[in-house]
């Protein structure tokens, strides 16, 4: 019996014949001691990778998840970059961190121009010397029923879910590669699961899935780890945020509801430490939150089950609605009456949303 030893001590005594079909097993589990324990030994004395004094861009960072993330990373030392379209939110949201005591900077950017978002690198780069991580936050939300959807709803998701975060990938890969840097793509689990009345939504989505998934392949060689995040609903207070046709006022209260409590979202703060967390470790995907982990294990296990699922869903929620159906209108320009009291208004405040006015006066009213 010959006496094979690993890199990590292991040792394990393998028959001498080479072609039988127990030397084969031997090997095999002989390969895998090793794996695991070369793994274990580099686990063990890798240090904790500290984002203190690195450049992080975030997308959509004025508010929301996008904040959130903010906030941790800021807690930890980084160098912030906001990103967003509007100036104002973007400035609250700086004097917010800078409260914190975090080093933060403001750029504002239409992600969808392939020239702005050029210019934004460029002016990042020139000011702080070095990009290392780039989030790929900035989202739309459209709810409504197929029948009401237009082109330009699926073009205005893909724009902002999938183009932008291309043209930032394009824009930062040559400084993320000094950097060995991070790239970490915020989709959904609609970006794995379609959701009846998300349609473009999840068209947009499910194109940056597919995109970061296939980058975290293909710049690994590069030393560039490429981090798909689906999550689930989250209680980011940007239930009002939505834009929606068919039935109005149905629309707008069925998606505020499903965002409103801990059974059917997840708080924004613990997933944003869960991604930050997976961006430090260089991992692959993550899914925070046990309703859509739930969800995407159940699609991949029995995805005709999940299909029916769905399908069984789409027959109750509301229906196209009067002609009038086919405007767009945003859910906070909409009177949702006392069922906006149930709303994570909070959440917008803490989170730096527009506040319906509905959702202000009543939480006015109960706010000591």
């Amino acid at each position: 019996m010959a006496v094979w030893r690993s890199p990590a001590g292991l040792t394990m005594r393998l028959p001498e014949e080479r072609n039988g079909t127990a030397a084969l097993a031997a090997l095999t589990a002989a390969g895998i001691m090793s794996g695991l324990g070369v793994w274990a030994m580099r686990k063990r004395t890798r240090p904790r990778f500290s984002f203190a004094g690195r450049t992080i861009i975030i997308t959509g960072g004025a508010r929301g998840l996008g904040l959130g993330l903010a906030r941790q990373l800021g807690s930890e030392g980084a160098e912030i970059v906001l990103v967003s379209r509007t100036a104002e939110e973007l400035e609250r949201a700086a004097r917010d961190l800078q409260t914190k005591g975090a080093r933060v900077r403001w750029f504002p950017c239409d992600i969808r121009d392939p020239a702005a978002v050029q210019t934004l690198v460029d002016d990042v780069v020139n000011e702080t010397g070095r990009l290392d991580v780039l989030i790929n936050n900035a989202g739309i939300i459209q709810s409504m029923p197929f029948g009401r959807t237009t082109n330009e709803d699926f073009a205005e998701s893909l724009d902002t879910h999938f183009w932008g975060p291309l043209h930032l990938i394009r824009a930062a890969l040559p400084h993320l590669q000094k950097s060995e840097g991070r790239i970490v793509n915020i989709s959904s689990i609609g970006g794995r699961i379609a959701v009846p009345h998300l349609l473009p939504y999840c068209v947009g989505k499910f194109a940056v899935t597919a995109l970061s998934d296939g980058l975290h392949a293909e710049l690994a060689p590069r030393g560039i780890s490429v981090l798909t995040v689906t999550p689930g609903l989250m209680r980011t207070g940007s239930h009002r945020n939505v834009k929606v046709r068919g039935h109005h006022v149905a629309e707008a209260r069925m998606f505020a509801l499903a965002d409103a409590t801990p059974l059917t979202s997840m708080n924004v703060e613990r997933a944003a430490r869960k991604i930050v967390e997976a961006c430090r470790r260089r991992r692959a995907r993550i899914t925070p939150g046990r309703q859509a982990r739930a969800a995407e294990i159940l699609n991949a296990l029995a995805p005709e089950l999940t299909s029916a699922a769905m399908a069984r869903a789409a027959a109750l929620l509301p229906g196209e609605g009067p002609a009038a159906g086919d405007q767009a209108i945003r859910s906070r320009d909409l009177q949702l009456g006392w069922l906006s009291k149930l709303f994570p208004t909070g959440a917008a405040v803490r989170m730096n949303q527009p506040v319906a006015a509905d959702e202000a006066r009543g939480w006015r009213a109960r706010r000591p």
